[in-house]
Order: structure tokens, then C-alpha cells, then sequence
């Protein structure tokens, strides 16, 4: 009788991974993007514990994509209809996903670095700066700074004024690598894609504040970051 259960157990667990791998996008998203960095890690000697954290990732993004998924069906079944507490519940629970997936791309890159040298920046020119993992953290930052920001205008009712994650990430990125790498054409390459997102954000969305305002708190931090590092 226990071993039915037991069983029985293990079948209503895959079930559920089933459900969440067929009606979910992003745990198809998370399945192949893991099976790349697995594949990656086998053409690569890693140290043991440097496969212990990548797994150790793995499961963390996959178990938070599975409680997101629990949510949202809970939420749905208690209500169809909009109901702020419901949005409330499906949003915290996809930032979890969200932070989980961040911590697992900073891991990855901090482990992968080293063992890819010939794929670095110095293959194609001289670095004004050399890569480093303050460079992560100053994403990071940028990250939970824009957050905080956005927590505030939304306390004060300033939401028009909420600054756009999106745009304050790219802007961060784009400030860093542009006085991260000594090269004019990739520089130029670098503010072209960065105008043009901020272009067709510009246009798909009628608050222009937001965006403006991402834009310029990332590059803020990334200029400040490097006087720090």
C-alpha cells in the first residue's frame, strides 16, 4: 500500500512538471537554456563545486518557475475577474522567478568567464577596463536602485514620473560597456541599438517620463560605479 502512494506520488510530480513544461513558455525557456549551460559544461572542466552551484541554480529557477505556476492556478481558480490582490500575488510571485534568474545569469557568467578567455573582449582590441565582477554587482545595483526608485514615485502617486526597468538595465549596460571597451566602431554600434530601444519604447508607450527617466538613471550609475571601481 505504501509503495502505491510512494509511487502515486511520483506521478502526480511529474505530472505537475509536465503541465508547467506544455502550458508555460518561460519554464520551456528555463529547460533549454539549462540544458545549454549543462551541454556547455561537459566540453569544459569545471571544479566540482562549480557544478554543484550551476545545478544548485538550475533548481532554484525551475522550483521558482513551478511555485509561479502554482500561483497563478490557485489565483485563477479563486477569481477570473481583476481583483488588485490577485495581480498583487501573480506579480510577487513572478519577481521571484525574476531574482532567481538574475542570480543564476551572474553565477554563470562568474563561472564561465575564466574558462572562455579566447571568446573575452581582447581578442578584438584593447579594453579601457578590464572585466570584472564588480561590473555584476553594478547591475545588480542598478537593478534594485531603479526598483527603489519606482517604489517611491508609486508611494508619493508619481506615476507618471515611475522610472522603466527596461530602459534603466539597457541604458546600465550600455554605459558600462561603452567605457568598458576602448573601440570607436563598437561604441558607436553600442548607442545605436540603445537609441533605438529607447526609440521604439518611446513609441509603443504614452508615458515618455518613465522612460527618460530609466534611461538616465542607468547611465548615472554605471558613471558613478566606474569612479568606484
Amino acid at each position: 500500500m505504501w509503495l502505491n502512494k510512494l509511487l502515486s506520488s511520483f506521478r502526480f510530480a511529474l505530472e505537475g512538471l509536465r503541465y508547467t513544461w506544455v502550458s508555460q513558455r518561460n519554464m520551456r525557456i528555463h529547460f533549454i537554456a539549462a540544458l545549454a549551460v549543462l551541454l556547455l559544461s561537459f566540453f569544459l572542466s569545471l571544479s566540482k563545486l562549480e557544478m554543484l552551484l550551476i545545478f544548485l541554480c538550475i533548481v532554484i529557477v525551475l522550483m521558482a518557475e513551478l511555485f509561479n505556476t502554482a500561483v497563478e492556478a490557485v489565483v485563477d481558480m479563486v477569481t477570473k475577474e481583476f481583483h488588485p490582490l490577485a495581480k498583487i500575488a501573480k506579480d510577487v510571485a513572478a519577481g521571484a522567478v525574476l531574482l532567481s534568474a538574475g542570480m543564476a545569469v551572474i553565477v554563470g557568467i562568474s563561472i564561465f568567464y575564466p574558462y572562455l578567455m579566447v571568446l573575452s573582449l581582447e581578442s578584438f582590441g584593447k579594453v579601457s577596463h578590464p572585466p570584472n565582477m564588480g561590473m555584476a554587482a553594478l547591475i545588480a545595483f542598478n537593478f534594485f536602485f531603479t526598483l527603489a526608485v519606482k517604489g517611491f514615485f508609486h508611494s508619493r502617486r508619481i506615476h507618471d514620473w515611475e522610472p522603466s526597468m527596461t530602459t534603466s538595465l539597457a541604458s546600465c549596460i550600455a554605459t558600462t560597456l561603452v567605457l568598458m571597451i576602448g573601440n570607436l566602431l563598437v561604441t558607436l554600434l553600442i548607442l545605436l541599438l540603445t537609441g533605438l530601444l529607447l526609440g521604439t519604447k518611446m513609441r509603443i508607450t504614452m508615458k515618455k517620463g518613465p522612460v527618460i527617466l530609466g534611461a538616465l538613471l542607468g547611465m548615472v550609475v554605471a558613471l558613478i560605479g566606474f569612479q568606484v571601481m
